[in-house]
């Protein structure tokens, strides 16, 4: 990739998926290069039909759908139709899962995070009510001990699991320090198993870069770099996070 002296840096996103899409599309029309690469590669579980069975004959007060991920498999399984209320952590799960599932889907306005979630008035109190969980393999418990906490009984389906990427291939390594000068990255994993496969060489680069993360909680797990360095935007939403991207290109024009 060419870089022109008076244009900033590329950015690195850790995500999955490489092909361009609106987000990367907005990106370069904001005239900034990119790399995409993900460390995580997302695989199906085996739909136990009568798990299945039971899930749908259940009475759910309300079920959360952890990411779109979960949307997807949960679709492809045949939950659809089900009637309860819907919730996702941010707006583009939310998005999405309306659209596979068929269901309206609400989600906190502004903090797009499992503890913005639990702010919501109607998930203050939730004595004697069934509540479902749909998200990968593993996870945080924050969200099911406070829904337990506050009265409910809480069952998890999981579709899906992470598995981690090898990095093989330190020629991009070296790319990505000649070029990159900011991180985005929207998953605990995901940072893990970057910062995992960097080498010794590129911790002077990793110190010095610019970070954007949705929540301070993923700012505690980067350890280096001082804390003006990292941007908490508080969502992992599309648009907040390409905010922060032009943003940060005007500070180095």
């Amino acid at each position: 990739m060419t870089m022109n002296p008076t244009t900033p840096k590329a950015v690195l996103l850790l995500r999955p998926g490489s092909a361009p899409d609106a987000f990367t599309r907005q990106l370069k029309q904001a005239g900034r290069e990119y790399f995409v690469h993900s460390f995580i590669e997302i695989e199906p579980l085996t739909v136990n039909k009568e798990q299945l069975r039971r899930l749908k004959q259940q009475h759910w007060d309300g079920i959360v759908i952890v990411s779109r991920n979960a949307a997807h498999y949960a679709a492809k399984a045949g939950f659809t139709g089900i009637p309860s209320r819907y919730y996702a952590v941010g707006p583009g799960t939310a998005s999405f899962a309306a659209r596979h599932l068929n269901t309206p889907v609400s989600c906190p306005a502004f903090m797009h995070q499992s503890e913005g979630l639990l702010e919501l008035s109607e998930l203050q109190k939730l004595h004697d009510q069934n509540w479902l969980i749909i998200r990968g393999e593993g996870g945080r418990e924050l969200l099911a001990d406070a829904l337990r906490a506050r009265g409910a009984s809480v069952d998890y389906w999981e579709v899906y699991r992470r598995k981690q990427l090898t990095m093989n291939n330190p020629e991009l390594i070296q790319q990505w320090i000649k070029s990159v000068g900011t991180i985005v990255v929207t998953s605990a994993e995901q940072l893990g198993y970057f910062l995992s496969s960097m080498p010794h060489s590129a911790q002077t680069w990793l110190d010095n870069c610019q970070w954007i993360v949705p929540s301070h909680r993923l700012k505690g797990l980067i350890p280096f770099g001082q804390s003006d360095n990292i941007k908490v935007t508080g969502s992992a939403a599309d648009a907040i996070l390409m905010n922060a991207l032009i943003a940060d290109g005007k500070t180095h024009d």
